[in-house]
């Protein structure tokens, strides 16, 4: 199924979404963000990577409120790029054609979440160390 669907075919729709990333389209993935969620629930190739989804989605949720900005604005195309591809009904490998439709939304989720690990990690640390930040302040 690989075959169908490379590596390098994700990487190019990742560069050119990144690429071409508006606050429109951040705002876009934002609105369907259930939608998303629902399409990761709902298939197989897809379900591992829930928490990673809702953690993009987290993500873009601060970085548009402005609570977090130490992220590059190539990796917030990435992201909004790979969230968008999972809605889309009609992509490389259409969902209709059963596994091989939904492993092309696998590869490009994949492929982001290796290419923006150390902005995610970073993100993550940021969002422990506010955490406990406010509980000192709370306690």
């Amino acid at each position: 199924m690989m075959q169908v669907f490379s590596k390098k075919r994700a990487q190019k729709i990742l560069d050119d979404g990144a690429a071409e990333v508006s606050d429109s389209k951040i705002d876009l993935a934002l609105s369907n963000r259930q939608r998303i969620i629902n399409k990761v629930l709902h298939n197989a190739s897809l379900t591992p990577y829930l928490s990673h989804v809702k953690t993009l989605f987290n993500l873009l949720q601060d970085y548009v409120k402005g609570s977090y900005r130490e992220i590059p604005w190539w990796s917030i195309g990435s992201v909004v790029t790979a969230l968008l591809y999972i809605l889309m009904p009609l992509d490389a490998v259409p969902d209709i054609i059963p596994i091989a439709g939904f492993l092309d939304d696998a590869v490009v989720l994949k492929l982001c979440l290796d290419m923006v690990r150390k902005d995610l990690d970073k993100y993550k640390m940021n969002k422990v160390a506010s955490a406990h930040d406010e509980s000192d302040a709370t306690s």
